[in-house]
């Protein structure tokens, strides 16, 4: 599925660090840099995703950090990133990482000694013992020697980004893979012993209620542990990770997506398509345990629960985003400015906006399990329990929210209006009234 450091709700990053280089740590207010690396230490384990950024062609409506598989600053940015790995693996104590994602981009196109470098760097800065390994894989991409060097870094999940199974749904998205390279893919993973994702998005340009239960169907046929299913979202802001692409640039993106969008179903057309998915994909035997993820009885995925469960987590790699003691950061995501940093020993850049308490709030109402307030008041205090309260208690004749006791979860209707409940839970002075 694709890595949840990046979908549905990113933060805005604030203002560049200082540089700063190892063993000749700057000051700030009076505190090393060694001072507060040691205080993002994690008390327990944590979740690890490293960012692959390389694809073999740009998907226009992707916003993520990528760049063409075959450039020139490929070993640069490789060096770069064995460099940044040994380094937060060193200063955080060598942690013991309980979950593991590749994402990117496509990591599935690195090759077997590439995968076999990456992992004696992660072997040698980490403790490495997760519950689970995740990698991030696009159809047509995979052969016996790239999964069995990925199986023997310890991967034990393939996150396949299958988008569609009509060759109308792959054209319209951009997808360079045909309907029939999904089932091998698959097949493929299951040969190594790997659990399999499938991705799907919906809400392409033209597509019908009846071309998206003909996804689900071909997409449950193939016995799949879990299932992503996320909306098209077209951002219509350039994101820097274009710099990383020769050609047209952000210009020939934005006219793709202005005309996508202009084609796309419309706001009722969308929810008429998810709620095709909850009742197919119930049908089918799968829990619908996130806002857009289904998955089979014990296939959750655990290394994005992490994230919802507002845990640490270390992101390494170009546009890589981090949460360590509630500080949120990421990378740059341009490459040679990514490789630059890595030189320089840069400090991430820190999301000065970041609100610890309402990302609580509102990342635990993405699950189902929802939010309890008596542990959510443990952790970021009474007031900030009482003010979530409140916020959502003015939601109680909008059949968006169940209570039950000191719990409260999202409905079917309010996962379909989530953004109307979240926005409940913002500050005032960024607040807004929500028409529900």
């Amino acid at each position: 599925m694709r890595d949840m450091q990046e979908k549905w709700g990113r933060s805005a990053a604030g203002a560049p660090r200082a540089p700063a280089r190892e063993g000749s740590p700057s000051r700030r207010d009076g505190v090393s840099r060694v001072e507060r690396v040691s205080a993002l230490r994690p008390r327990a384990g944590l979740g690890l995703y490293v960012h692959i950024p390389f694809c073999a062609s740009r998907c226009p409506y992707c916003d993520f950090a990528t760049a063409p598989a075959r450039t020139a600053l490929r070993s640069r940015y490789l060096d770069a990133l064995d460099i940044e790995i040994r380094r937060e693996g060193s200063r955080l104590g060598k942690p013991r990482v309980s979950t593991l994602f590749f994402g990117g981009g496509t990591p599935s196109l690195l090759e077997p000694i590439e995968i076999a470098r990456l992992g004696a760097a992660l072997q040698d800065a980490f403790d490495l013992r997760p519950s689970e390994a995740s990698v991030e894989a696009n159809p047509a991409t995979l052969d016996r020697a790239r999964l069995e060097a990925w199986a023997a870094l310890g991967i034990t999940r393939l996150s396949l980004g299958a988008q569609s199974f009509s060759p109308v749904g792959l054209r319209a998205l951009g997808r360079t893979h045909q309907p029939a390279d999904i089932a091998p893919a698959v097949a493929a993973a299951r040969s190594v012993g790997f659990d399999v994702n499938l991705d799907l998005i919906f809400g392409w340009p033209g597509q019908t209620a009846a071309a998206w239960r003909e996804d689900l169907e071909a997409a449950a046929a193939l016995g799949p542990d879990h299932l992503s299913c996320y909306p098209l979202e077209l951002a219509l802001e350039p994101e820097e990770a274009v710099a990383n692409w020769p050609g047209a640039g952000w210009r020939s993106v934005e006219r793709w997506r202005r005309r996508s969008a202009a084609a796309q179903p419309d706001d009722d057309g969308i929810a008429t398509l998810y709620e095709l998915a909850e009742a197919f994909l119930g049908r089918q035997g799968f829990r619908h345990y996130e806002i857009a993820n289904w998955a089979r009885p014990g296939k959750r995925c655990r290394h994005n629960l992490g994230y919802w469960r507002n845990g640490d987590w270390l992101g390494v790699g170009a546009g890589a985003h981090s949460h360590l003691v509630g500080i949120r950061s990421r990378n740059v995501g341009v490459l040679p400015a990514y490789i630059a940093a890595i030189d320089r020993d840069d400090e991430r850049i820190v999301d000065a906006t970041a609100d610890p308490a309402v990302d609580g709030a509102m990342l635990a109402l993405r699950l189902d399990e929802g939010l309890d307030l008596v542990r959510y008041s443990s952790r970021f205090g009474l007031d900030a329990a009482s003010r979530v309260r409140n916020a959502l208690r003015s939601l109680d004749r909008t059949r968006l929210l169940r209570w039950s006791g000191e719990r409260v979860c999202l409905t079917a209707r309010g996962r379909l209006l989530a953004s109307e409940v979240f926005v409940r839970l913002l500050p005032d002075d960024v607040n807004f009234s929500a028409s529900v």
